[in-house]
């Protein structure tokens, strides 16, 4: 078999090119530290050579008599350029270490160091993004999102009662972590067999089971800082996360109702998500909560709100019954956006079509939105799963945003979004 004939010169020559390109560019953080030290062992060099050179016979040196007129002046001029030149050269070594270690910890596989700074400057640089919803869709949107900007806040529902997450709550008297846990792992570039530790979860015959380690971790730390919103900042860094998780609320004991179109009313989000009958209404108790107040700066101050995807009465709605959320996204100069899922849900959302999605959504929240991303990948689903493909439109009676039509689906999973065309359908909108 004959080898493929490839210019290892000609490879190697446009791999440093774009190396130095790279360092070039403005804004990369390490060439003022590599001047500051060139200048520092200028001035230490001259520093040297001025105090070296008193001894000598000032008619030996007519450039040194006419500079400095006295000994004493010399060690003066001397010593604070010796000073400065150390100064100078301690600051830069101290600043390219720092910035060497930050670049490694953020360095992802397969780049250099380089390439990777650039690729955080860009992102320090993105727009900001905030992400509210909950469960499988919004971790999924942030894996795709925070490729394209560090600015990233995810405002995360915290009305979970089912599973781990309700008996962490009713344990510990703290928000269910599982929504956030989810948003954390997203936002990090964890080793895959940390991120399968922090999801795994116990199925032995003992108090540990059904617990997810992930939630563990929370509740740990839920139990030393007091505060679930101290609880993901301290997350978030442990994890090296890029953006921030936010709870909608800090209050512990929310607990979301529903009313069926039949009149029957459903107390708790895991007994909403199995109800048979069709919803008509959702609410929160007790009425009033109050919302995290990050949560709403953020909001205030982003670039781009986006809404959903994910379960639409469970992980989305929920966060808009908080009092403030909606006036807070209405009041907010960002662009808004409204992901609409890509396939129903069982009993939740059965036989919705994009019009009713949005419809449900408003009627409840009472926000408008510029966007709507829609999908047009249409998969046959199989009749088991119970979960037929919302079909695509290019328009909606009354709606006076923009109606995106393309392939956000996931492939191999045709019941959710795709990361990385789901980000990608975002950005195309902002820019």
């Amino acid at each position: 078999m004959m080898e493929p004939n490839i210019n290892y010169t000609e490879s190697f020559s446009i791999v440093f090119l774009d190396r130095v390109r790279i360092f070039l560019k403005f804004g990369l953080g390490i060439k003022r530290w590599i001047l500051t030290f060139v200048l520092g062992i200028f001035s230490f060099g001259f520093s040297i050579g001025l105090i070296m050179s008193i001894p000598l016979d000032p008619i030996r040196m007519p450039v040194f008599s006419l500079l400095v007129f006295s000994h004493t002046k010399a060690l003066i001029i001397g010593a604070v350029a010796f000073l400065l030149g150390s100064i100078l050269m301690i600051l830069a070594i101290n600043k390219a270490y720092k910035w060497i270690l930050v670049g490694l910890r953020n360095k992802p596989v397969g780049l250099d160091i380089f390439t990777a700074v650039n690729l955080r400057i860009s992102r320090d640089k993105g727009p900001k993004v905030v992400a509210i919803g909950g469960g499988t869709g919004q971790s999924t949107l942030l894996r795709g999102v925070k490729h394209w900007t560090n600015n990233l806040t995810a405002v995360v529902t915290i009305t979970d009662d089912g599973g781990s997450s309700g008996d962490l709550r009713d344990d510990f008297d703290m928000p269910p972590p599982g929504d956030a846990r989810n948003c954390l792992i997203a936002l990090s570039d964890l080793d895959p067999v940390m991120e399968d530790m922090f999801l795994h979860r116990f199925n032995a015959k003992s108090s540990l089971d059904r617990h997810n380690v992930g939630n563990l971790f929370l509740a740990a730390l839920y139990q030393q800082l007091g505060g679930f919103r101290e609880v993901l900042e301290a997350a978030g860094k442990l994890l090296s996360i890029s953006g921030r998780v936010i709870p909608v609320s800090n209050m512990t004991n929310l607990k979301l109702i529903a009313k069926t179109t039949s009149g029957n009313v459903i107390s708790g989000e895991s007994a909403i998500g199995s109800v048979t009958d069709p919803l008509s209404e959702v609410w929160i108790e007790p009425d009033g909560a109050i919302p995290e107040q990050m949560g709403l700066e953020a909001i205030s101050e982003a670039d781009i709100i986006v809404i959903g995807p994910g379960s639409l009465y469970t992980s989305i709605i929920p966060n808009f019954l908080i009092k403030g959320i909606s006036s807070a996204v209405n009041e907010s100069p960002a662009t808004k956006i409204f992901v609409c899922n890509v396939a129903t849900q069982p009993h939740e959302t059965e036989n919705y079509d994009v019009s009713k999605h949005l419809e449900v959504f408003q009627h409840h929240s009472g926000v408008d939105v510029d966007y709507i991303i829609v999908n047009n990948n249409i998969k046959d689903n199989p009749e088991e799963w119970n979960q037929p493909a919302v079909l695509p439109v290019s328009s909606l009676m009354g709606f006076k945003g923009n109606v995106i039509v393309g392939d956000v689906l996931d492939n191999t999973m045709p019941t959710r979004h795709d990361s990385v065309k789901l980000a990608s359908a975002i950005m195309r909108i902002i820019h």
